[in-house]
């Protein structure tokens, strides 16, 4: 099922967003992520090439803890910017070849890499994390959704 901005329940996201257990559980899956990313000392070149998703051919998908996450950790002071209108095909905190919500940013962020050298461990990666994702929401009970990230941004842009 394809969502639209108005199907995004955020009501129910910004009230698990202030369940520190569910916080803390995605955090820490982040934190493994990025752990076993960086030990494949992965290259980015791109320099935000990938954020420009229709100029480039990408599609940023997230699930609903990645979008708590997102709104938990802003208003943690993560960094200084809430959900950003969306007025391109492109990712919104990406400026000048500088993601400005690095610290929580989606797992598909965090795991692509165009270095044709990470290629063989990116999908396998990906889809035990967003399995441990799945389980999560069953864990907390938050509903479960796989969405692109520019319509979750509307969405939250409007709410």
């Amino acid at each position: 099922m394809l969502l639209k901005p108005e199907d995004i329940p955020i009501t129910v996201l910004r009230e698990a967003a202030g369940r520190p257990e569910i916080v803390a559980a995605v955090r820490q899956l982040y934190d493994e992520a990025d752990r076993r990313i960086a030990a494949h000392l992965p290259v980015c070149r791109n320099r935000g090439e990938c954020c420009r998703f229709g100029e480039f051919g990408h599609r940023l998908y997230v699930t609903a803890l990645e979008v708590v996450y997102y709104l938990a950790s802003a208003d943690q002071g993560a960094d200084a910017e809430g959900p950003l209108p969306v007025t391109q095909d492109a990712c919104p905190h990406a400026r000048d070849g500088v993601c400005h919500a690095r610290p929580r940013r989606p797992l598909g962020c965090r795991v692509f890499y165009c270095d044709p050298a990470s290629q063989h461990w990116q999908g396998p990666l990906t889809e035990e994390m967003l399995a441990r994702l799945q389980r999560l929401h069953e864990e907390f009970q938050v509903p479960y959704f796989y969405v692109d990230w520019l319509t979750v941004l509307r969405a939250l842009a409007t709410q």
